[in-house]
Formats: structure tokens, sequence, C-alpha cells
């Protein structure tokens, strides 16, 4: 199998137990607030009562964490993480702007791979034997993405590893001068057995009335739309209302436009109707959902409508305040914690 190498590239053990000695999740809580479904009010609910979690703080310390309580656990992991644009994003509100995260890393790509090499080795170590990671990322380190999540998620004898690499086009604004204008993200899905949810139907766009490839078009006894095609000695046949199994390159859903209604002011917000498609697709309801970029917040708020549980971080108090202005906003039914880690130094 090829092998991406990069200066400084050190190697972590991606299938070991969290031992006694590491310092778990609960003991770097520093302060806890539950948020009631109906009253919005602080409370301390049962101990065996779930209740999804907003976490502030760096990966490096949330996902470790994470581990003595759900590894192999999550169902569905989707990371929209830094691009590695060279780039300063704000939050802008009608009220004011803040810095809501650095994507610089000193131009140094070696030190961006690391970082993201850390990031997959513990999502892969999180994600159940029959779950889903959902990887967003753009032009600009995808392909060095997809060899790493090779190398993380071997054995492809078992079905383990690369599924798909979704392409999401979208239009803009500007068009380039000295090249193609870059209108597309890359959304690389992996698993870590051949035995997934995935159901295309909930997702797939109807046949309807237009042709499509070599399928005949006909009228039933009823005066509706069928299509057949003959395979293998056996014709088959769909209705217009049949949905169609969706391709892997996604040119309808929008981008936020700055007028849109659903924009926050976070500068790399996704639509609600991308983590719709992704979730309907690859997650059951009470499945469990992370994200540990959550941004602007848009995962936990399709978990909360789908009826998933969740568990979302981030590292900028400007999203971590952003979301959770999002969720009380919402009906929800479960109450969630917001948790912050210690500062282990």
């Amino acid at each position: 199998m090829a092998e991406l190498i990069w200066r400084g590239k050190t190697s972590l053990p991606r299938n070991s137990t969290p031992s006694a000695g590491q310092v778990s999740f609960q003991q770097q809580i520093a302060n806890e607030k539950y948020y009631n479904l109906e009253t919005q009010i602080a409370i301390q609910p049962a101990a065996d009562t779930w209740y999804n979690r907003l976490i502030q703080g760096d990966k490096s310390l949330v996902l470790p964490g994470l581990l003595n309580e759900f590894q192999a656990r999550i169902k569905l992991i989707y990371i929209d993480p830094p691009f590695m644009t060279g780039r300063t994003f704000n939050n802008n509100s009608r009220i004011s702007s803040r810095l809501a995260y650095h994507d610089t890393w000193n131009n140094d790509l070696d030190l961006y791979l690391q970082w993201l090499y850390e990031t997959l080795i513990n999502l892969h170590q999180l994600l159940a034997m029959d779950g889903c990671l959902y990887v967003h990322l753009d032009w600009r380190v995808a392909h060095y993405a997809k060899i790493i999540l090779d190398e993380i998620f071997e054995a492809p004898e078992s079905g383990a590893g690369f599924k798909n690499e979704i392409i999401w086009h979208y239009q803009s604004g500007g068009r380039a001068q000295k090249y193609f204008a870059r209108k597309h993200d890359t959304i690389l899905l992996y698993t870590k057995s051949r035995q997934y949810s995935f159901h295309g139907d909930r997702v797939g766009q109807q046949r309807g009335t237009q042709k499509r490839n070599h399928m005949r078009k006909e009228t039933d006894a009823n005066g509706q739309v069928v299509w057949t095609i003959q395979s293998a000695g056996r014709t088959y046949t769909y209705s217009q209302d049949t949905p169609m199994s969706p391709p892997d390159v996604w040119s309808d859903i929008s981008h936020l436009h700055q007028r849109d209604p659903e924009r926050t002011g976070y500068a790399t917000q996704k639509p609600i109707a991308l983590l719709e498609r992704i979730l309907l697709a690859s997650s059951e309801e009470n499945d469990l959902v992370l994200d540990c970029f959550c941004g602007s917040g848009v995962t936990p708020i399709v978990a909360e409508r789908l009826g998933r549980r969740w568990i979302a971080s981030d590292r900028s108090d400007v999203a971590i305040s952003l979301t959770r202005e999002r969720l009380l906003a919402y009906e929800r039914r479960l109450p969630f914690a917001l948790q912050y880690v210690k500062d282990v130094e």
C-alpha cells in the first residue's frame, strides 16, 4: 500500500485501548451546564439519562478524552476541518466581527499533515465497526487526506476503507482569469467494514418523466409514466416516483449566499441541506453523531432535527457560543451539556 511521508511524521497506534493511566474525558471537565428542553434552565440530569454534549476544547484533548467512553461506538462522524487556506476567518454578526479561527499553519504543510493524521487516527478509534466517516475538504489537501485515510483504514479485504469521493459543486461569485474556476469541495467517505448504514433511497432524486440512460419510457394502465430496462434476461420496471440512487456529484445543494436566511455570519458555515443528506443516508434515529469542528453548529442542529444523539466540539469560543444560541432556539428532544476541557498544563 502506498504511504504518504512528510517531515516529522510520527506514527500513532490505531487499535489501542485507552489505559487506566490516561486522563479520562470526565476528569478533564471543568464545568458543566445542562439545558432542559422545556425551561432552558441549568439542571442536573439523572445518572442514567443520555444528554447530548457541546464541548469547548481542542480536538487534541477532546478526542482522546472521549475514547474511554465512546471507543468504537460512534455511528457517524462528519468533520469540516480547516483546509489550510492560509487565511484567518471571522464571525461577522450584525453587532460586531470576532475572530472565529486561524487557518494559516505558517504555510507548513508538514505540520498540517501531522495534525490531520493525528485527528483521523483518533476518529478511526471512535468510529463504530458499522459506522461512517465523512471528511470535508477542498483542493488544497483532499488528495493528501485520501492517502492518509487509506493508510489508517487498512484491511480492504474486510470491506474497510474508501467508499466515495463526493464532489459538492456549487455556484458562487468570482471567476478565475488564469485557471478554471474552483467551484467544488470534496467529501471523502470511509468505513471500518462492509457492514455500515447507507440509505440512498432516503436522499435520492425521483426518476420523474425525463429520459434517463437507456431505459424505455412507457405509460401503464393507470396513465402513470414508468421506466423499463432489460438486464440478464429480466425486465426491471420503475415508476416516475421511484427514487434513484444518488450520484457522487452533488450540484443540487447551493452554498450559502450572503443574504441566505440560514446565514449566521460564520465564515465557513455549511448549508443544513448538506448535513441532512449525509445524516439521512448514513445514520438511523437515535444513532450517535460526532463533529469535532462544529463551527456554526450545523451538525448538532441537523442531528436534533432528525432525532440523532450527538457530540459536538470546537476550540473556538465564538463557535461554541453561536452553536449554543442556535440550539437553544430550536425545540430539542433531549437536554445537552455545555462542557469545557481543563487546561491540563
